[in-house]
């Protein structure tokens, strides 16, 4: 994989240098030295956009600017309690080691190292998320267990394997890719395998990012009929046909209205499944009974309906990010056991 490397606040010839992690065998792609939060913004992004993966090489002092790049440029966090410390890493990335935080952005492996980590540390340990001697398994809905566990959220677990125990991965239950595939790259092979199926979507809080997803992927037009998306009650109702009592009687986010939203994709379009999602993605409209991250998802065939809830952690863009996520992995896996 093409990692980009940004060195913050000092000369990349006064740490380790980039060489230490040549050996541990990541292909360094890009390379940047900043001294100042306007240019980190700047790098950040395009060190992000241009590359598989980024590791940041920090000098204490610039853990302050680091952290409000993150929040800025990615939205990893809303508040600040102490910028001594790590909070805005620490809300979702994995910590390795003392100053040594892991995590995927955007599905993109991120790595935080100081620059003045000892010699005696394991390095290749720590940047054996960009070594191209192994794989990433994504598993879905699985309570599997691994010290090679990398990264877990409420929609999936991501392992670190090395390439001579892939096979038996491949078995375990829940596992959607042995070869680092995103959600929708995963449900395209499912659907190829299928035949000539149809798949639609109906959406509220996602707003179309699930559909989105799905047609990123090259050729998908074969299988993606259309979606909806049906923001306010008023088209839940008349373009979906989700009945009036039920959204009057427990509401837009409920499991009733997910069942009436993915029967309705079907019917609206004949496809032959559908995935519907209806939550409150923050950072209003939630109540005591329904907090912001409650998500129902609905997945249906022209015979079939499932349900599933989920509370999801995060901000408004994490939220949503984890029900398009979410949505494609469910859709994937009842198209599997249909």
């Amino acid at each position: 994989m093409r990692t980009a490397l940004v060195f913050i606040g000092f000369k990349s010839d006064k740490g380790y240098g980039d060489s230490v992690l040549e050996k541990c065998g990541v292909e360094i792609g890009l390379k940047f030295t900043v001294y100042d939060m306007d240019s980190l913004r700047g790098v950040a992004r395009v060190a992000f956009d241009n590359s598989d993966g980024v590791i940041f090489v920090y000098k204490k002092g610039t853990w302050p600017d680091l952290q409000k790049v993150m929040l800025i440029e990615f939205e990893r966090s809303s508040v600040f309690i102490d910028e001594s410390v790590p909070y805005v890493l620490a809300k979702g990335f994995k910590k390795i080691q003392e100053g040594v935080f892991f995590d995927k952005v955007y599905e993109k492996p991120i790595l935080f190292m100081p620059c003045d980590l000892k010699e005696s540390v394991d390095f290749c340990k720590i940047l054996s998320n960009f070594s191209s001697d192994k794989s990433l398994i994504r598993v879905f809905e699985s309570d599997i267990k691994n010290d090679s566990m990398i990264y877990k959220d409420e929609v999936e677990s991501i392992f670190l394997i090395e390439q001579k125990e892939i096979e038996k991965y491949k078995k375990l239950k829940g596992v959607y890719t042995t070869s680092g595939q995103s959600p929708q790259e995963a449900l395209f092979e499912v659907l190829k395998n299928k035949g000539r199926v149809r798949i639609a979507t109906a959406e509220s809080c996602t707003a179309g990012l699930t559909a989105a997803r799905i047609a990123d992927i090259p050729g998908i037009s074969y299988f993606l009929e259309g979606g909806a998306v049906t923001y306010s009650n008023k088209l839940k109702t008349n373009v979906l046909k989700v009945q009036p009592a039920i959204l009057r009687n427990v509401g837009a986010v409920s499991e009733e209205t997910a069942r009436a939203m993915a029967q309705g994709a079907i019917n609206l379009t004949n496809a032959d499944y559908s995935v519907a999602i209806t939550g409150i993605a923050g950072p209003t409209g939630a109540t005591k009974d329904k907090p912001v991250g409650l998500v129902y998802f609905g997945v249906a065939s022209k015979n079939r309906v499932l349900v599933k809830k989920k509370i999801f952690s995060g901000n408004r863009m994490i939220v949503r990010d984890k029900s398009a996520r979410y949505a494609i992995l469910l859709l994937r896996k009842f198209i599997l056991n249909s």
